[in-house]
């Protein structure tokens, strides 16, 4: 991809995941000072949709990006590191913890990201949470029947959490849309780390829309996992 197409899709990933509403060319060349002109905005953005990475919702005049390209966004982007103070915030909302407990840590993720938190244990213990659905709720993109699929389908989650992701590492993984195996959850975005224990594997999660800020979820998992992990090695 072209340098000056990597900046015109990264700005639009942006504004799609400020707004969730579509970006034309107009208001890209309007809010971001390129070194090219509004005419090649135009042209690069018709290339980025042939090659997969935009598409048109409806009969608006602006794109969102795909799945293709919200991947090739946190792939090329991903490890841009969250400010201190964005950091200090995230770290003052984990002191609130009274027990880094597998279930409380559900609720935790949830209000930290204002997504759908999900904690499970797998192993000798089973145990599997969720919460945050009112956060899931307000977002437009589970307005219509989405938000009712999940509703429908969590007491299934915990057999298919075991069932597609026993094998995950510590890493954080990121499922944008398609790329779920489980497939009442291709609307949204998942990300999962996990990690092992005397009691069996456990696993912590984020799942909501694909507009969701994966570098700050990124980093809240990770610092969730050291919490729980060091807490259950005392």
């Amino acid at each position: 991809m072209k340098e000056r197409q990597q900046k015109i899709l990264n700005a639009i990933v942006k504004e799609f995941q400020q707004t969730g509403q579509p970006v034309s060319s107009a208001m890209l060349a309007e809010r971001y000072e390129f070194d090219f002109s509004p005419a090649t905005v135009r042209a690069e953005m018709l290339n980025l949709d042939q090659a997969g990475y935009l598409q048109q919702p409806h009969t608006s005049a602006g794109r969102i990006p795909t799945d293709k390209a919200l991947r090739f966004f946190i792939d090329e982007f991903g490890e841009d590191n969250l400010s201190h103070s964005e950091k200090e915030k995230i770290w003052q909302q984990m002191e609130q913890l009274h027990r880094e407990s597998i279930s409380e840590m559900a609720q935790f993720l949830a209000e930290c990201t204002r997504s759908f938190g999900i904690s499970a244990s797998f192993g000798r213990a089973a145990d599997f949470h969720g919460a945050g659905f009112r956060w899931l709720a307000e977002e437009p993109e589970f307005e219509d029947d989405n938000f009712i699929d999940i509703l429908k389908k969590f007491d299934s989650m915990e057999e298919d959490f075991d069932r597609f992701f026993h094998d995950l590492d510590e890493g954080v993984e990121v499922f944008i849309g398609q790329e779920n195996p489980i497939k009442y959850l291709r609307h949204c975005s998942l990300m999962l780390t996990a990690f092992e224990n005397g009691e069996g594997k456990k696993i912590l999660g984020v799942l909501g829309p694909k507009r969701m800020n994966y570098r700050k979820n990124k980093f809240v998992l990770e610092e969730a996992r050291k919490r729980v992990k060091i807490v259950k090695n005392k």
